[in-house]
């Protein structure tokens, strides 16, 4: 790799630590915010599929941009207007205004979650691309792993608001980096045939995006629904307690990705896309029997090494499948199939939640996952290898 891309993309780096960081100080506590004013378990799915709407409506619009201007723009633009998301919502008050942030933060997000997926892309070297992305991730993983315990203690003990004041601030630190990037490299900025989605889509990409789409069910349960349940079961976990919790979900993921690249360049994504989503199946039902702190600090952490190894052996086959130089358009599709499967997921966990019972939706996010499990096993195929 050139001096020139190793510096971007170690400020690329830097960005997504500040991103990482921004998400995990806030996780623990913004469903509990929202909660907390009154908003129902069935609202929250509404909260949770508004924001995925977002997500669905701009970020194909994202992906097709960033193949043809300065991506760097469009994740400054992005740095600049969620900072300013992020601090109105402490002032929110009603499920209206929770749903004019939902909607607003994944609108104006999707203005970097594509380029920098992009971007990433191309900076990664294709030789060796699993080594590399691994050390990457873990980087930007490790950096955060602190941030969800902070966000859980500072609410409980300073108040709700100031978890998301400071995920502005590191926002501005973010924008710094991306500033610092200067010029991106000139096949950023080369003309391109134009090319057909049709053109683009092979058999594989599509049954590896049905496989994100199905595995993003984990994501709204996790950020919307989890922190509740465990708030409101008869655990009765604390702030700090989830926050802890979820700290050590990020400390193994990564850890776990430190060596994780390595395994993926030698047995292939696919085995640990199969193998890590079934696992992940089981930890979940194994969530219904807890009623000891302790048991649930435990599972989290055996869960980062398996969300882990889900998303980075996910990715990682991503990347080594063909994009005829349409990275930007193959990494927008890769987040229709989240947002979808995000869409779908937070209204079904909502009505679960609450026509069944807390723990009916930990049986739906299980089924799910081992629903996932068994279509990567049958129609996921080895990526091609790049010696």
């Amino acid at each position: 790799m050139s001096e020139s891309r190793s510096r971007l993309l170690n400020l690329l780096m830097v960005f997504q630590m500040t991103g990482s960081f921004k998400m995990g100080i806030v996780s623990p506590i913004l469903a509990l915010l929202i909660r907390r004013q009154g908003v129902s378990i069935v609202e929250i799915g509404v909260l949770g599929m508004a924001g995925m709407l977002g997500w669905l409506i701009f970020e194909p619009l994202s992906g097709a941009i960033a193949d043809k201007v300065n991506r760097r723009l469009m994740i400054a633009f992005a740095s600049v207007s969620t900072a300013a998301i992020y601090v109105l919502y402490p002032l929110a008050t009603d499920f209206t205004h929770f749903l004019i942030l939902a909607f607003a933060m994944s609108s104006l997000s999707s203005a970097s979650s594509v380029p920098t997926r992009a971007l990433l892309t191309d900076l990664i070297p294709a030789s060796g691309r699993g080594h590399t992305y691994g050390r990457y991730m873990m980087m930007v993983s490790g950096s955060s792993a602190i941030a969800p315990f902070l966000g859980g203690y500072f609410s409980e003990t300073l108040g709700y608001a100031l978890p998301f004041y400071a995920a502005a601030g590191v926002g501005m630190i973010g924008l710094v980096a991306i500033i610092l990037m200067g010029p991106l490299p000139q096949t950023e900025k080369r003309e391109q045939a134009k090319t057909k989605i049709t053109d683009v889509l092979s058999a594989d990409l599509i049954n590896l995006y049905i496989v994100r789409g199905l595995y993003f069910f984990t994501f709204p349960f996790r950020s919307g629904f989890l922190p509740i349940l465990l708030n409101e079961s008869a655990l009765h976990a604390s702030e700090t307690e989830i926050g802890t919790y979820m700290t050590l979900v990020s400390l193994t993921a990564a850890a776990s990705q430190a060596f994780l690249g390595d395994l993926i360049d030698r047995v292939g994504g696919r085995r640990i896309i199969v193998g890590s989503i079934s696992l992940l199946a089981v930890t979940y039902l194994g969530l219904m029997a807890v009623t000891w702190v302790p048991v649930l600090f435990l599972i989290g952490a055996v869960q980062g090494a398996l969300q882990a190894g889900a998303d980075t052996s996910t990715m990682i086959h991503l990347m080594s499948l063909p994009n005829k130089g349409k990275s930007g358009m193959v990494m927008g599709l890769f987040a229709e199939a989240e947002n979808i499967g995000g869409i779908i997921a937070n209204p079904a966990l909502g009505y679960t939640y609450t026509a069944f019972g807390p723990l009916s939706s930990l049986i739906l996010i299980s089924g799910v996952l081992i629903l996932t499990a068994g279509f990567s096993a049958v129609r996921l195929r080895p990526a091609p290898t790049v010696s």
